[in-house]
């Protein structure tokens, strides 16, 4: 199971705080009581450029309100650490908390960090020393990297904030991945940004920040339902309506609430509602079943004869108990049983024809996956070996620059260049994305767009989506398209 998953934006919504990934927040939808108002905290990466970071894994331990009127004391969105990961919030947005606020003006938010946590591939010619630790070339590295600074503070635009009843506020935290990461030794230093994201559209109506939550269902009501993210993260009331997606494939063919069980880690895609109430799900996937280990990660390489490959873990929950203790970021060997089941998660997605995941030919550095094993690890880090004996392909996320555009095929496609390092290693320069039928178009505001025709070559675009290996280039149907070349006229 991964953590909330929502840490590619930080946003605050005075009332609520979101946060990405997971952390130890007890009750983030509050009511608003008198003379308070509602606020929200999410939080996202901002992609770097030429990425050699696998996993970027940081604890958010304070959130802090600075109030313009002097002598008034600090304002704190957090009641517990939140612990991030960062590298897959490249379309999606955490939520680090939601409260009640006092109503005022508030002039800057001061955001502490501790313990940050990294996976590398080294694709430099020369050793690294990390610390003590060296990182041959080629090599993927697991390190804890030195904090430069523990607490950053955002003021100046949109400071200063004014906030009033009845008015909930939403504020979304950027975190550069690529500019906090030191050149030569790799330390940190924490550089964010923070916009304000409007709580209605152009027509007036309320506009509502989609996020996504990954958990175990703790507990069951008519409509709603309880989820604790990650092992000891915060909890989440999640409602649902009749227009609510339930995904559990062949586990439960009546797709609604009732496939509902305590115990089952899902994840959910929701509407964050200012105002405070339980986040509203659209989608709720099962992950994995009660008592029952599967975990996910990403492919950085593939063996030559296909049976075997390596990931970096996605999520480490599985690993706490039966599986050993892994922490997320950890390189894996996996060898492939036979037989072993492929599978596509393809979240309702229509995709085109000609494209498969039937067998390990199928596999390629850039997907995600969620595996399925046969036994217990072998090994010790960094070499650990797991067996599966099912493969399941999931949507993972991928920044580039458009550099092609094709409006008249069926379906619409564009090219992706400019990839991350990692990609460029694996001798991949390019690759096409399919529009598909109920393909996402979004600002990094979160304002969504009319589709293709929004986007021009040279834009730097986010896309979440399913990556196929075909021949030449390879394909990935995209669920998801984040325009970061656009702005709404908010600074960030």
């Amino acid at each position: 199971m991964s953590k909330a998953s929502s840490c590619s934006v930080l946003l605050v919504s005075f009332a609520a705080l979101l946060v990405g990934c997971s952390g130890g927040m007890t009750s983030p939808n509050q009511p608003v009581s008198p003379n308070m108002v509602q606020a929200s905290l999410t939080i996202h990466d901002n992609p770097p450029t030429g990425v050699t970071v696998l996993s970027f894994d940081i604890d958010v331990t304070g959130a802090e309100l600075q109030p313009s009127e002097t002598g008034t004391q600090p304002v704190s969105m957090l009641s517990e650490p939140e612990d991030i990961e960062l590298e897959h919030l490249q379309t999606e947005s955490a939520l680090l908390a939601s409260r009640s606020v006092p109503t005022g003006t508030y002039s800057s938010l001061m955001v502490s960090f501790a313990n940050p946590r990294m996976t590398i591939q080294n694709q430099t010619p020369n050793t690294l020393m990390l610390g003590s630790q060296s990182c041959l070339t080629q090599q993927i590295c697991e390190f804890d990297p030195k904090l430069n600074q523990s607490s950053v503070t955002v003021q100046g635009s949109p400071f200063p904030i004014t906030l009033t009843m009845n008015s909930p506020v939403v504020l979304k935290m950027d975190f550069n991945v690529d500019a906090s990461v030191q050149p030569g030794d790799l330390s940190i230093t924490p550089t964010v940004s923070l916009v304000q994201v409007p709580t209605t559209n152009s027509t007036g109506q309320q506009d509502e920040e989609d996020v996504e939550v990954v958990g175990t269902i703790t507990s069951l009501g008519q409509t709603t339902f309880n989820v604790q993210s990650g092992m000891n993260g915060p909890s989440f009331t999640i409602a649902t309506d009749s227009n609510t997606q339930f995904d559990f494939g062949t586990s439960c063919s009546t797709a609604n609430f009732s496939c509902l069980k305590v115990g089952q880690i899902v994840a959910v895609e929701a509407k964050m509602q200012p105002d405070g109430s339980p986040l509203l799900a659209f989608a709720v996937k099962l992950f994995q079943p009660p008592n029952q280990i599967s975990f996910a990660g990403s492919i950085t390489s593939v063996s030559s004869g296909g049976t075997s490959f390596q990931i970096v873990l996605f999520d480490e929950e599985a690993f706490g108990g039966e599986m050993g203790s892994f922490s997320m970021g950890s390189p894996l060997t996996i060898n492939l049983a036979t037989p072993t089941a492929f599978s596509v998660d393809t979240g309702g997605f229509m995709l085109p024809s000609g494209l498969s995941f039937m067998s390990p030919a199928d596999l390629m550095a850039g997907q995600k996956v969620r595996l399925h094993p046969t036994g217990l690890p072998s090994g010790m880090p960094p070499n650990v070996t797991v067996t599966v004996d099912q493969v399941q392909l999931e949507p993972s996320p991928i920044t580039g620059t458009i550099t092609a555009i094709n409006t008249g095929s069926n379906p619409e496609t564009f090219t992706l260049g400019n990839l991350p390092a990692f990609f460029q290693n694996a001798k991949i320069m390019s690759i096409q994305v399919d529009v598909l039928s109920n393909t996402r178009f979004e600002t990094e505001e979160d304002h969504m767009v009319s589709g293709l025709s929004s986007f021009k070559i040279g834009d730097t675009v986010s896309v979440r989506g399913l990556l196929f290996n075909t021949m030449a280039t390879p394909t990935m149907g995209a669920e998801k398209v984040v325009n970061r070349s656009m702005s709404s006229g908010t600074d960030d």
